[in-house]
């Protein structure tokens, strides 16, 4: 990779970022470990930190006539947010890529809406220019699925550390949205881009389901990953309380595919997945794991749980309203035959764990119903993905777990 810096170290993590976004689409073959080298680009794409008044025009003069200025927030050296500079329109589209739910995201986000009305956005002090002598293979590729020449994109990269993936919000130069692109940063986050198209394909032969998901655009390998470039949709957010237009999308996805699994089946799925993780476990959770477990198949002997589609990460940030439907997306945690009830258990509890909102998370003491031996399956399943997934906010997640745990086990 060619960098011009003033002054401005090149973090690890922008750097594999911009090295997704700007690199060659070649197919090659996954890494088989957690990281994906960054590697340098080609020669035909220089990267310039924080960029003087006249970088753009030297670069230009130098052959890389193409350039995008993306301003990085909140940092050079913790990026999470590049959203572009040049066109008013874009620059305020691009602030869709990311709807917080978060009282102090919320107000942040307000700030920069305010910033990018006023023409304020060249101010930004962390500011990155990528320059090439011709179109990326990212900009080739748009062109070719949506016949858009002139693509601008707004960057997201995630924060979970061993799933990371950079989003890319494409837009027309008038700023509509054409769709939106991941890419894998980790080599285990391969596979979850790669599930996902998968998924949003089969679930897009339900006619009934497709104004409620994405529509898979182009999906495929990507250098030394997998790509996926899908639709866009509403832009209103979802609902933080889980209401009818959830329970209508769900009663939605379990006609799509129905099955019933014993108690006893269910049990030794997530008694597995919990003693694959334990060893990594504190002593306390370990011995409470223990204890929902013991319980658990006590409440599921001769039970039949019912099972059907199930997004997975069924929450109000992975939602959308329009037209008054609920329309699902970040499908890459699906699962084809989970209970019924857990993405009502996972919406409610990501809810209060992570927005500080009660959300009537009622559990039925009828031992018949199976829901308490359930519940128990399901916290202790999603403690094992939080542990798994080492994203910076699973502190509030499991500690909330925690607690619904000791709850149901009667204060242990």
């Amino acid at each position: 990779m060619q960098l011009h810096a003033d002054k401005s170290p090149m973090n690890d993590l922008l750097r594999k970022a911009i090295h997704q976004f700007a690199a060659s689409g070649n197919h090659g073959a996954a890494p088989s470990g957690n990281e994906l080298q960054p590697g340098d680009l080609p020669a035909s794409v220089v990267v310039s930190l924080n960029p003087s008044g006249t970088t753009k025009n030297d670069l230009a003069r130098q052959g890389y006539a193409c350039a995008r200025s993306f301003v990085v927030l909140p940092s050079l050296t913790s990026p999470r947010w590049l959203f572009p500079l040049g066109n008013g329109r874009c620059t305020l589209g691009g602030l869709e890529i990311y709807k917080p739910y978060a009282r102090g995201a919320r107000i942040l986000k307000g700030l920069l809406t305010t910033m990018v009305a006023a023409h304020c956005q060249g101010l930004a002090p962390h500011r990155v220019l990528v320059a090439s002598r011709g179109p990326l293979p990212l900009e080739a590729l748009v062109r070719e699925v949506t016949g858009e020449c002139q693509p601008v994109f707004s960057l997201l990269v995630a924060t979970e550390v061993r799933f990371r993936k950079l989003t890319v919000q494409v837009m027309r130069p008038d700023g509509a949205i054409l769709g939106y692109i991941k890419l894998p940063l980790t080599g285990a986050a391969v596979e979850r881009v790669r599930h996902e198209a998968e998924t949003l394909n089969h679930l897009w032969s339900f006619a009934a389901l497709r104004s409620h998901i994405p529509r898979v655009l182009y999906s495929g390998e990507w250098g030394d990953g997998a790509i996926l470039f899908q639709s866009g949709g509403p832009s209103r957010p979802g609902p933080v309380q889980f209401n009818r237009q959830c329970e209508e999308f769900l009663r939605l996805l379990w006609r799509i595919h129905k099955a019933e699994k014993p108690g006893q089946v269910l049990w030794e799925e997530v008694a597995a997945r919990w003693r694959k993780a334990e060893p990594s476990l504190a002593s306390g959770w370990r011995a409470l794991g223990q204890a929902a477990l013991a319980k658990a198949k006590r409440e599921l002997d001769g039970v039949v749980v019912p099972c059907g589609v199930a997004h997975g990460d069924f929450a109000p940030w992975n939602t959308r309203v329009g037209d008054g439907r609920l329309y699902a997306f970040d499908w890459e945690s699906a699962s084809w035959e989970a209970p019924t009830s857990w993405d009502i258990f996972h919406f409610k509890t990501q809810v209060a764990a992570l927005l500080n909102k009660k959300n009537d998370l009622h559990i039925s003491g009828d031992r018949r119903s199976g829901e308490r031996g359930s519940f128990l399956l399901y916290l202790l399943n999603s403690v094992c993905q939080l542990f798994g997934e080492e994203s910076p906010a699973q502190g509030s997640g499991l500690e909330y777990r925690r607690q619904l745990l000791a709850k149901q086990l009667g204060g242990y």
